[in-house]
């Protein structure tokens, strides 16, 4: 059976410096995200070291419903904070059974800047 819910993966390593802004970044943004229309889940873990790894998986019911929210100001925000970091997180995006990377969002929502 192939899972029909759309799906963002985020994965982040980042240097000591930056680790509480993102930190506390993916954390604000976990929090609003979870109450949305048509949100089936929000994660977020961490690995902290020398250098702080994150994961942050947003799972939604519907493909409408993960193009709905590539065009907020929600993802809008997420995305400069990717800009703006020393070393570009990997995103990945699942839908329909296949998994695409930042170009799925681009086409959505057109450029992002830098990221791919």
């Amino acid at each position: 059976m192939v899972d029909q819910h759309a799906r963002m993966t985020l994965d982040w390593t980042v240097p000591p410096g930056e680790m509480t802004v993102i930190n506390a970044a993916l954390n604000s943004l976990m929090i609003a995200t979870r109450p949305l229309p048509g949100c089936v889940g929000c994660v977020l873990s961490t690995q902290l070291g020398d250098r702080a790894g994150f994961h942050y998986v947003e799972e939604w019911r519907t493909e409408a419903d993960l193009i709905h929210q590539l065009r907020s100001r929600r993802f809008s925000k997420l995305a400069h904070l990717m800009e703006g970091a020393t070393e570009r997180p990997h995103i990945e995006f699942t839908v329909n059974g296949e998994t695409r990377g930042i170009e799925y969002a681009e086409e959505v929502c057109g450029p992002l800047g830098n990221l791919s």
